[in-house]
């Protein structure tokens, strides 16, 4: 068993494993069985906007994740997100890309399994300096908080967003991430329950009076990156500011 975040990064670059698990065991949503899966440890980025960061999955283990999608039971990874295709959404991740090839490394035991392969005691040290992503894929309220906080406990900036901020039983992630909000409505109702938010509006619609623009943002000059910015990392940010963006890509049509 590897015994320090040295011996693992080490394992890491040498292909030994791909990332490791964070969590196996009941979704914290629905109770069916979820796996979290830590990924690109030490690889550079690939994205201009969020920057090197580690990527979180949060996924069905009994059930590829594209099938999930289609079939309504990435609720227990999603929960009640607006943007799920079962309910008529339309997700920004390439689930049957990106989180189907996530899957099937962890078919294939690509992942290091905490208390097996590694000591979970070392996450703190193995994720220290480093810029972490909660949910890349899925919703971080799915899992216990307790993972979360400890993979997140010497990071140098973290993002994270969840759509559960209306159930009390995770109030708990507003220190670490931010609401998920789709109307000014929204945003007022979960300010109200203690949460910093992030929404995403249309082009010609105002910001609410809490609201900053998302500095890594085109229409805000991207003048930073998620890696360096850290303002969407809930209440543990110095900023007490909410942040929106303008609707992109794909979304755009859909909210038209």
């Amino acid at each position: 068993m590897i015994q320090t975040a040295e011996e693992m990064l080490t394992a890491i670059k040498k292909n030994r494993w791909a990332g490791v698990i964070l969590y196996e065991g009941p979704s914290h949503i629905d109770g069916a069985p979820i796996v979290v899966i830590a990924n690109r440890i030490i690889a550079p980025s690939t994205n201009d906007k969020t920057g090197a960061m580690v990527q979180t999955f949060i996924i069905r283990s009994d059930v590829n994740p594209y099938r999930a999608l289609k079939t309504g039971q990435d609720e227990s990874v999603c929960g009640d997100c607006p943007q799920r295709p079962f309910k008529g959404g339309k997700c920004y991740v390439d689930v049957a890309k990106s989180v189907a090839s996530v899957y099937g490394a962890y078919e294939r035991g690509r992942y290091a399994r905490p208390g097996i392969d590694y000591d979970p005691a070392i996450l703190p040290d193995l994720f220290a300096g480093l810029a972490f992503r909660l949910g890349t894929y899925g919703d971080p309220a799915a899992a216990p908080f307790q993972i979360w906080r400890a993979a997140t406990l010497k990071t140098r900036k973290i993002t994270g967003y969840s759509h559960q901020w209306r159930d009390p039983r995770f109030q708990a992630f507003s220190l670490l991430c931010m609401a998920s909000c789709e109307t000014e409505s929204d945003q007022l109702l979960a300010s109200a329950c203690g949460w910093r938010t992030f929404r995403a509006k249309k082009a010609a619609e105002t910001k609410a009076a809490t609201e900053i623009g998302c500095p890594a943002a085109k229409e805000n000059g991207a003048r930073t990156s998620c890696d360096r910015c850290g303002l969407c990392a809930g209440n543990s940010s110095a900023s007490a500011r909410d942040i929106v963006i303008n609707l992109h890509g794909f979304r755009v049509g859909k909210a038209a």
